[in-house]
């Protein structure tokens, strides 16, 4: 519908609260839950706002999708890895539609415990069209050595996807990739400080 401007002595018709002012407005739910109780039946082009989650939402006709206007904190969970004391995790994802970004840095603590490659936590699902795929560059670094290996990112297949990480190995004019393991591209539990760090970039659900 087109804007309306009202006119100071205009009756306000109950047409005219229903779809500009109601329509037109930027509603504030807690979270989905709330959102869909108040509006089972969205119009196209709604606007609402999640306060818990702090995301902005959108209807296009048949769904609500996610427009951050700033970058979100989250905390990804590890597999085949327990970072030892005084490690730190900085993680933060931002979502416009179904592309997700997301930046990790992830450091080594003393006496961190590496059972094999690490899987990652997605802070969004990988859609089910496109998983087992490249998403991202990342950066290894072996602390003890004052050595940087630079990898690959990709996406599991079964859900939740995770994100796990690949070395690049060069030989001759060939460069292949093989799985970041407890000791490739080095042994990841002898110096504390070492780490890995990645940005990535997927269609989430």
């Amino acid at each position: 519908m087109p804007f309306k401007e009202f006119v100071a002595g205009t009756p306000a018709l109950a047409s005219d609260i229903n779809t500009y002012l109601m329509e037109q407005s930027v509603m504030t739910f807690t979270n989905s839950t709330a959102r869909d109780a108040d509006l089972p039946t969205p119009n196209e082009g709604m606007v609402v706002y999640l306060t818990a989650s702090d995301h902005f939402q959108v209807y296009n006709g048949s769904a609500w999708v996610t427009f951050d206007v700033g970058w979100n904190a989250w905390t990804p969970t590890f597999t085949n890895l327990t970072q030892g004391t005084g490690a730190t995790t900085s993680a933060f994802y931002a979502r416009i539609g179904k592309t997700v970004v997301a930046q990790v840095y992830v450091t080594m603590g003393t006496s961190p415990t590496v059972g094999g490659q690490f899987s990652i936590s997605l802070p969004v699902d990988h859609a089910n069209s496109n998983r087992s795929g490249s998403i991202g560059a990342c950066v290894m670094r072996d602390a003890g050595a004052g050595v940087s290996y630079l990898g690959s990112v990709f996406a599991t297949s079964s859900a939740p996807s995770v994100a796990r990480m690949q070395t690049i190995t060069t030989s001759g004019a060939s460069a292949t990739l093989s799985s970041q393991t407890a000791t490739n591209p080095f042994t990841w539990a002898t110096t504390a400080g070492s780490y890995f760090q990645f940005t990535i970039m997927y269609q989430g659900v």
